[in-house]
């Protein structure tokens, strides 16, 4: 099965091959590669989750559940799976999974969401304090301002999400959109901890025996 990364590797030829000589150095093929394997990686994710949630009926709670965790996971990094695809697969089913909780969760807890949100950013902000930004070996941060900077725009980050989900509960927001943002705030969070790696991680070596896909 062509991946990818061959997908990527072969385009990156091309197009630097089709650069004309002199003038300006030609781009390494590696560098336009891994730009292109990125871009490529992005595009079928969304429209996986897309496809997924327009096939369900969940698109409006996907969406803010994967607005949420993307744009944090920006600030905050976190755990990888192994693979592109065992990324992909545990992606789509979380946000399967948080859009239908979220759903639940707006009949059942009602007028009480705010005071969720309220304990939601509590509780991500400690987790902010002591680890964002969490680094891995595949995205090391070590230049210590960078690292104060992003924790302080992820301190930002939540007191923003916090003020748009209060307003939104006020302004008569569809709950169950509020609701899985809520879940997909709370999930990220955990993910950031040393239980979140290890449940990643046994889902990601439980998906490599169950789909050894590359």
């Amino acid at each position: 099965m062509l991946s990818i990364h061959q997908l990527a590797r072969v385009g990156a030829d091309y197009l630097v091959s089709r650069l004309p000589e002199g003038g300006g150095r030609k781009p390494e093929a590696e560098v336009v590669a891994f730009g292109l394997e990125v871009a490529l990686g992005g595009v079928l994710q969304l429209a996986v989750f897309v496809i997924a949630a327009r096939y369900l009926g969940l698109v409006p709670e996907m969406m803010a559940a994967l607005a949420t965790m993307a744009s944090y996971r920006l600030l905050s990094g976190g755990v990888h799976a192994s693979a592109y695809y065992r990324c992909l697969l545990l992606s789509l089913m979380t946000l399967i999974l948080l859009a239908l909780l979220g759903r639940g969760l707006a009949l059942v807890a009602g007028g009480y969401l705010p005071a969720l949100a309220v304990g939601a950013f509590v509780t991500n902000l400690d987790i902010a304090r002591r680890l964002v930004p969490v680094t891995t070996p595949a995205a090391p941060i070590s230049n210590h301002r960078r690292r104060a900077r992003l924790k302080q725009v992820a301190y930002l980050w939540l007191t923003g999400w916090l003020l748009v989900i209060i307003a939104g509960f006020y302004l008569e927001w569809p709950r169950g959109i509020l609701a899985s943002s809520l879940l997909a705030l709370a999930v990220q969070g955990l993910a950031l901890t040393p239980a979140g790696f290890a449940a990643v991680g046994w889902a990601d070596s439980l998906l490599q025996r169950i789909l050894p896909l590359g």
